[in-house]
C-alpha cells in the first residue's frame, strides 16, 4: 500500500502527464458507469418522462401580432386640496438644495419641509458646498409612475437633479435625490 500511495505522489500528483493520466481513469470511469446505469436500448429519454402528442401551447400562425396593442398612459398624480402638487415641492426643494451660502444646519432646515423623515435623516450634517450644482436652469418635468409616485427632473448647471416624490395621502414630500451630470 505504501508503494502506492509512494507512486501515486511522486510520479501521477506531481506532474502534468500524472495529472492527465489521472483524469483519462476519471473520465472513462464516469463514462462506463453511464454505460451500465444508462437505458440499455441506446435509446435517449427525456428526464421528465415521455412529451404529450402536442405541445402545451400552440400560436395560430395567422393571428396577426401578438405584442402590446398599447400602453395605457401612467395615472395623474393626487394633490389633497390646498395642498402644494408635486413641481412646486420639487421647485421650492430645489432652490433650496442649491443654496451654498447657509451652514449645513441652517441649509437642512431648509429642507426640512420638503423631505420626508427617511431623507431627512440621510441629509443631516451634510455641507451644503458639495451639492453638484449652483444653479437652477431649467424648468421641472413631471414624469408620474403612480397616483402617489413621480419623479421631478430638473435642469442645473451641471446636469440633472432627480428628485423621486412620493404622495401617500395627497402630500407630496421628496424621498430621494439623484443628480445625473450633464
Amino acid at each position: 500500500m505504501r508503494a502506492v500511495i509512494a507512486f501515486l505522489t511522486r510520479f501521477l500528483f506531481r506532474s502534468r502527464v500524472g495529472l492527465a493520466i489521472l483524469l483519462l481513469v476519471v473520465v472513462v470511469s464516469v463514462i462506463g458507469i453511464g454505460q451500465v446505469v444508462g437505458p440499455g436500448d441506446g435509446a435517449v429519454r427525456p428526464p421528465l418522462g415521455n412529451p404529450g402528442p402536442q405541445p402545451a401551447l400552440t400560436i395560430d400562425p395567422t393571428a396577426g401580432d401578438d405584442g402590446i396593442q398599447s400602453v395605457a398612459p401612467p395615472p395623474d398624480p393626487v394633490t389633497s386640496p390646498g395642498a402644494p402638487d408635486p413641481q412646486t415641492v420639487a421647485m421650492a426643494f430645489a432652490t433650496e438644495w442649491i443654496r451654498r451660502d447657509l451652514g449645513p444646519e441652517q441649509w437642512h432646515r431648509g429642507l426640512r419641509p420638503y423631505v420626508t423623515a427617511e431623507l431627512a435623516e440621510k441629509l443631516v450634517g451634510v455641507d451644503p458646498v458639495v451639492v453638484p450644482a449652483e444653479r437652477l436652469t431649467g424648468e421641472p418635468a413631471v414624469v408620474p409612475y403612480a397616483t402617489n409616485l413621480v419623479e421631478v427632473v430638473i435642469d442645473v448647471d451641471s446636469g440633472l437633479l432627480r428628485l423621486r416624490l412620493t404622495g401617500p395621502d395627497g402630500i407630496w414630500l421628496v424621498d430621494g435625490v439623484d443628480w445625473e451630470r450633464g
